[in-house]
Order: structure tokens, then sequence, then C-alpha cells
């Protein structure tokens, strides 16, 4: 997948026989970054025709993010929900993963929290 997102980095990928869509954040995702995210991610649903598709949010390396990338995100998650299969994420941080839980609450997606992405291959 080419987009001109560099945060987060969006790439293809296979998990146990799964299409997935993986999202790798670094740093301070903001408002801007997270819009252009989302027409990349718009577009790549757009390719696969209602197909659903697991999601896999890397948040490793993420420390943070900002309201308006939160609300944008939240806003397309609700947007594209028929397509979305699973979600996963990776995180060790408590703030990363409180704020999946918010978002997992008012899209009513379930989100799976795991601390790697071997953890993905095992629980899936």
């Amino acid at each position: 997948m080419n987009s001109d997102c560099k945060n987060p980095k969006i790439e293809y990928c296979d998990i146990n026989d799964n299409n997935c869509l993986k999202f790798s954040f670094k740093g301070t995702l903001i408002e801007e970054d997270a819009k252009k995210a989302i027409e990349a991610w718009k577009h790549f649903f757009k390719e696969r025709d209602g197909e659903k598709i697991t999601l896999i949010w890397d948040c490793e390396k993420m420390s943070g993010y900002d309201p308006g990338a939160r609300i944008a995100w939240q806003n397309a998650l609700k947007e594209l929900k028929n397509q979305i299969a699973n979600i996963w994420l990776i995180s060790k941080s408590n703030l990363i993963k409180s704020g999946a839980l918010i978002v997992s609450m008012i899209t009513k997606l379930n989100i799976k929290v795991v601390q790697s992405e071997s953890d993905i291959f095992i629980n899936s």
C-alpha cells in the first residue's frame, strides 16, 4: 500500500491466513496524520469491496494522540465498521490501552489487546 502517510505507516500483512491492514504508530498521532491515514484506510477498504478485514494497530512506539486524532479515528471506525472483522491493539502502555477501551465502548467494536505481534498468532 502506498500512501503519503508517514505516521502511522500502513501496510498489508497476512496473519493466520487472514488479510490484515497494519497501522504502525510512532510518537504522538496528530489530527492531520490521522486524517491522511483514514483516507488511505478508506481507499484500501473500497478496493476490497465489502470484504471484512482485520486491523492491527501496532502502538509499541506510540506515545500518545491528540484529541482531534482520536475523534477522527473514532468516526472512521463507526463509518467503516461493517468491513472490520477484528481489531488487534499491540501496546504495553496503559494510556493507549485505556484510549482503545473508550473507543471500543463508543464504537461497539471489540478491540483485542496484546503485548506483541507474536501474541496475535497465538490468540487468533
